[in-house]
């Protein structure tokens, strides 16, 4: 009779293990899965750049300074691969294009050029991201996932300005000036995902790196939290709040200075998995 009893009490537990495997969102079981959406992003843009190494001139706030869009919508995109029973990589996405054109209230220095207050200026920025994870799972709790791991980003930035500058108190005349900058920076990070359900998935990731590496120099930070809600077998839909900052600077052959950029917001997307 005991004998019954403990085979039917195993019987049981092994239903509800597999049963509770089975019952977990797809992000966390399936081989592939893709990210695609919106970014509504506040954005921020702060430089300085000089001809010379020991150029001091002060942070210029592009919001502010020459009116650009500071709350753009981006496109965002995510995919990954799961092989293995513990490895994992993902890659995303990312980037932001603005151009304005503004009469300057205030005179500033870019590039040892002088831009006076009351002139017209034609400024812009470009920021591409893309990040390469890879990843190991320390922590597998059935609905509850920990993963830590290293990986890449790749920073390709770029500031302009255009207008009647003068060049070393002597000839006034219509200037461009285009600073660029791109680099690998190596980060390392960590993600948690739970799955409360197999419709829902809650989750958190954060990479940073704080270095000296290439021409940037610097910190950065990568940091989104959100959820999941899966519509179909294969189709979920997500909201998650992004943070990205990057607070350093550059010493490219195309540009010498600081620079403070980021972006902050929510990102609303639609998700595959298969």
């Amino acid at each position: 009779m005991i004998k019954c009893v403990k085979t039917a009490l195993l019987t049981c537990l092994l239903s509800g293990s597999l049963a509770s495997a089975q019952d977990i969102h797809p992000l966390m079981s399936s081989t592939y899965w893709i990210k695609a959406g919106a970014f509504f992003a506040a954005h921020e843009f702060d430089a300085s750049a000089s001809e010379s190494a020991a150029g001091n001139e002060r942070e210029i706030d592009f919001e502010k300074t020459f009116a650009l869009d500071d709350h753009p919508e981006l496109f965002m995109a995510e995919l990954g691969r799961q092989f293995g029973e513990k490895w994992g990589f993902g890659l995303q996405y990312f980037g932001s294009q603005r151009k304005a054109n503004r009469v300057i209230e205030e005179t500033f220095e870019w590039e040892d050029l002088t831009y006076n207050a009351g002139v017209s200026i034609r400024a812009g920025t470009e920021i591409n991201i893309a990040r390469l994870f890879f990843s190991r799972e320390f922590l597998s709790g059935g609905r509850h996932s920990l993963r830590v791991g290293a990986g890449i980003h790749w920073l390709d930035l770029s500031a302009s300005v255009a207008g009647e500058a003068t060049l070393n108190d002597l000839s006034t005349e219509f200037r461009k000036s285009v600073v660029t900058a791109s680099a690998p920076v190596p980060n390392i990070g960590a993600g948690y995902l739970f799955s409360p359900s197999k419709r829902w998935l809650l989750g958190v990731r954060a990479d940073w790196l704080s270095a000296d590496v290439s021409d940037i120099s610097g910190r950065i930070w990568n940091v989104t939290g959100g959820a999941n809600y899966q519509l179909t077998k294969n189709l979920g839909l997500g909201l998650n709040y992004q943070f990205f900052q990057i607070d350093g600077s550059t010493a490219s052959s195309n540009w010498s200075g600081d620079i403070r950029t980021g972006f902050r917001g929510p990102f609303l997307y639609l998700t595959g998995a298969w």
